[in-house]
């Protein structure tokens, strides 16, 4: 039975010990590497906090080292809280002021002997419900916190992705999401789990997609878990009028809401590609619900997020989606008061404790019976006395032809819609094109065509810095 998620990487060092694990643009380490250096690096971590269960804060640059820390950090019987280490100053300090690690590390300069753990490592001493890992998250509030995950809710996903996915030692994944990002988790215990292999994909490859896509063919690569924002700058850019990858059978999406515009653009290019749509903030572990894709889609339509992984419940709170189950997280490092707010007591349950944790998304059940995320509860306004979803507007919008990529925002104070978006449309094709497409009601009071729309370091579109630019147009 696995209870610590180092026992992934020991079953597959023994089974696998020379195969590539994880690799880099400048190195690779074998199973059988991994496991000498993470285990070395846990002693030493080990010896230097002197305690069970403590962050262990890894400032990250997407590279192997990252994951021998990541490994490291279990290994000794701590978490380990990821960090961009290419952040500013500020950003960083906050974070570790807000965790006050017990540890912090740079991978490439972290020094330590050529020793080993002797008999069991402090990881042994764990159980499946202590933290494995932390990583914070801004939410719609902009404040940063972290989500901290246990073992067990790690290894239900692994085993769940695995499985559903017939993840095995001939799958190859192109990593495309920062460590420090919780979409990357799949891939760093999936790897060991299945004794597969990841590329970790350097970040100037997603500024050249046709080097992209060829240098995925290269490596062999056949599975991608990508977040919604690769997946469409990937769509936009052309490629598949020059080339199409030749090695992908699966294709996994999520973070923001994906719509049919983008994912047509794939589907056309790759017809036998298995397509999923994943959903789930951070603090339920990567995923809580999915859609194997099974038809085409409108333009302006919102693809599914289909109904709950594995042993997952997902209910509906006023129209909030709610998730149960072992994927639910352990709470915010350090945030009782916040951790209350969003990790409740099932109202549906009084007999026991059941915690299920407010996601503040909107969704609502198709035709169909599929689950379909609306944006968040936040996104939701009333104007000229209707209730409307921004969402919405955004979708209708992304379907122009001209419009790449589109974000609206409401100015409460003046009452106004606003929409920003990215293309070759003229402001006034949009509006007029909008305007038979959209009830008089949700139609923008302010567009404007923007070179750049503002991005958080994630590649989601950054809503608060643009309501804040668009409150003084």
């Amino acid at each position: 039975m696995i209870y610590n998620l180092t026992q992934y990487l020991e079953n597959a060092a023994e089974k696998y010990p020379e195969k590539t694990a994880f690799a880099d643009d400048e190195r690779a380490f074998s199973f059988a590497q991994l496991r000498k250096a993470a285990r070395a690096a846990g002693a030493e971590i080990a010896r230097r906090v002197g305690e069970l269960r403590r962050p262990v804060a890894v400032l990250t640059r997407h590279t192997v080292s990252d994951v021998v820390m990541f490994y490291a950090a279990l290994y000794a019987g701590c978490f380990y809280v990821p960090i961009d280490a290419e952040a500013p100053d500020s950003h960083i300090a906050a974070r570790l002021e807000a965790l006050s690690p017990a540890l912090t590390i740079e991978p490439e300069s972290f020094m330590f002997p050529n020793s080993d753990f002797e008999g069991d490592a402090p990881a042994s001493l764990c159980t499946d419900s202590d933290p494995a890992y932390a990583i914070f998250t801004s939410g719609s509030t902009g404040a940063p916190k972290a989500a901290v995950i246990a073992h067990r809710s790690v290894i239900n996903l692994t085993e769940w992705l695995c499985e559903t996915f017939s993840f095995d030692s001939g799958t190859v994944f192109g990593n495309q999401t920062p460590f420090y990002f919780d979409a990357s988790v799949a891939e760093l215990f999936c790897t060991a789990r299945a004794g597969a292999t990841t590329h970790i994909l350097p970040r100037k490859l997603f500024s050249a997609p046709l080097r992209l896509m060829r240098q995925l063919d290269e490596l062999g690569v056949n599975t991608i878990k990508w977040a919604t924002a690769a997946f469409r700058l990937v769509a936009l850019s052309g490629l598949f009028k020059k080339y199409t990858p030749q090695n992908l059978k699966t294709v996994l999406v999520g973070g923001e809401n994906l719509t049919g515009k983008y994912l047509s653009l794939w589907q056309n290019a790759l017809p036998e590609v298995k397509f999923v749509n994943l959903y789930g903030p951070t603090e339920t572990t990567v995923d809580c619900a999915y859609y194997i894709v099974d038809r085409r889609f409108a333009d302006d339509e919102i693809v599914p997020i289909g109904g709950a992984c594995r042993n997952t419940g997902l209910l509906l709170i006023d129209g909030q989606i709610a998730v149960r189950g072992t994927c639910v997280g352990l709470g915010y490092w350090g945030e009782p008061e916040r951790t209350k707010l969003s990790f409740v007591r099932n109202p549906f349950i009084g007999e026991y404790s059941d915690t299920i944790y407010l996601t503040g998304d909107l969704a609502e059940y198709n035709s169909r019976g599929e689950l379909v995320c609306l944006g968040r509860a936040d996104s939701q306004v009333k104007h000229q006395g209707s209730r409307i979803e921004l969402g919405e507007i955004e979708a209708a919008a992304c379907a122009l032809e001209g419009v790449d990529i589109a974000a609206v925002c409401y100015d409460k104070v003046r009452s106004k819609i606003l929409l920003f978006y990215e293309g070759a449309a003229l402001e006034e094709a949009v509006s007029e094109k909008l305007a038979g497409r959209l009830p008089h009601y949700m139609q923008p009071s302010f567009t404007a065509r923007l070179d750049v729309l503002p991005r958080l370091p994630n590649g989601k579109i950054d809503r608060v810095r643009l309501a804040a630019e668009g409150a003084s147009l």
